[in-house]
């Protein structure tokens, strides 16, 4: 049987490009969406053979560890432009989907494409709280080490309570709102105001961090399915990391600086607080 040709992820980005700037001639300078079925017939048009499924096609390029030369073909980032992901339905296609975005980014003093910096920069904890671990022995011997169990251990010991000294309620975990699903969903309440805690949580079984573009897409569905109650809703997204002796936590508020047209190079989020827990005693399921 012969073999299937694969794609080349590189070449699919140059064709379609190419196609969507005619060939660098119209549209430069702005961002410029492609969809899933674009990429199926640009994988097609140079002579790879389509996948089952390419949903991950721009994800596995904008890994952290990924470089802009990494993500872009150099015909593509010498226009200025940078690779984003990008989900949701196209309005009025029917089934079809986004998948990605060429995104403009301009060039700093060298002539130099400014890459994008999609990702959270955790930095050195602003505190540490020790918390007693309150996950009961029974399931302490079965627990394991992925993202399901921090939201566990972060429930058996109130940890968010703790750490934001309100009184926190889950919701639900995770909450499938696609295209934009929230791994863990808590809310607080002071006085008028309705605080809205969303999770992004990452195992210390993974070396993937937390991607802010997914964070802002979280908070923009809070804030579309909530503007119509009529609450004072303050959304304060959270990014957990797990560690060998607890986790790590960051706080985020938007910030209101950041436009994707007007001004892009403005961070999504600031980050109000990170804050080291420390389990005492830890688990030995998370030890590596």
């Amino acid at each position: 049987m012969p073999k299937v040709k694969s794609y080349d992820k590189m070449a699919v980005l140059e064709y379609l490009f190419q196609e969507k700037t005619h060939h660098g001639v119209t549209g430069i300078g702005t961002d410029i969406d492609f969809t899933l079925k674009e990429v199926g017939k640009a994988i097609a048009a140079t002579g790879g053979t389509p996948p089952t499924s390419w949903s991950n096609f721009v994800l596995d390029l904008t890994r952290k560890k990924n470089t802009i030369e990494q993500r872009l073909p150099g015909s593509v980032i010498r226009y200025g432009y940078d690779l984003r992901k990008k989900t949701g339905r196209v309005p009025g296609s029917g089934r079809d989907s986004y998948c990605g975005t060429f995104v403009y980014r301009g060039f700093d003093a060298a002539n130099k494409t400014i890459p994008l910096q999609d990702w959270l920069e955790w930095g050195p904890p602003d505190r540490t709280v020790v918390v007693c671990n309150n996950v009961p022995d029974l399931v302490q011997r079965f627990i394991s080490n992925d993202e399901a169990s921090l939201f566990s251990v972060i429930d058996y010991c109130d940890i968010l309570s703790r750490v934001l000294n309100q009184r926190i309620f889950r919701v639900q975990c995770p909450m499938k709102w696609q295209p934009n699903e929230i791994d863990g969903y808590y809310v607080a309440q002071k006085g008028q105001n309705i605080y809205v805690y969303p999770v992004e949580a990452k195992a210390i079984s993974t070396s993937d961090d937390i991607n802010l573009v997914q964070i802002d897409g979280q908070y923009r569905v809070f804030i579309d399915k909530y503007k119509r109650g009529g609450w004072s809703l303050i959304v304060r997204p959270i990014a957990a990391r797990m560690e060998e002796d607890g986790m790590i936590l960051a706080i985020m508020e938007h910030n209101s600086l950041y436009d994707p047209k007007r001004n892009p190079c403005a961070p999504m989020f600031n980050i109000i607080e990170t804050v080291k827990v420390q389990l005492d005693p830890p688990l030995l399921a998370w030890k590596k």
